[in-house]
């Protein structure tokens, strides 16, 4: 993670693919906000434009995530029904929890 002082932006990044049992995972890396939310989240709309449900979100390499990737993910759940949301970090899990959508962002244990 990049230090406060630093004046390079720490950038947000995603992959996806089936995993084995044919669930389709989105692995959300760096930073989520509002200078790359809009980007991201076009860019994950394209990816799982016509995958069945359920999508799982790995957010395991996240490191910060601001409303601007919340609304992100709450637009991919209004898309795709059935979102499960993975390993958030615990700044990510706290965000998550404390606006009060663990239950529609489904946070697996």
């Amino acid at each position: 993670m990049a230090s406060v002082d630093s004046p390079e932006p720490v950038p947000g990044a995603l992959e996806g693919a089936p995993d084995a049992s044919g669930v389709f995972v989105v692995k959300l890396t760096g930073e989520i906000d509002i200078s790359n939310a809009a980007t991201l989240g076009n860019a994950l709309d394209a990816m799982i434009a016509g995958v069945d449900e359920p999508i799982v979100v790995d957010l395991s390499g996240l490191e910060f995530m601001d409303s601007s990737g919340i609304a992100m993910l709450l637009r991919t759940v209004g898309g795709a029904g059935s979102v499960e949301v993975r390993n958030p970090s615990t700044v990510v899990r706290r965000i998550i929890e404390c606006t009060g959508l663990a239950e529609i962002l489904r946070i697996a244990s």
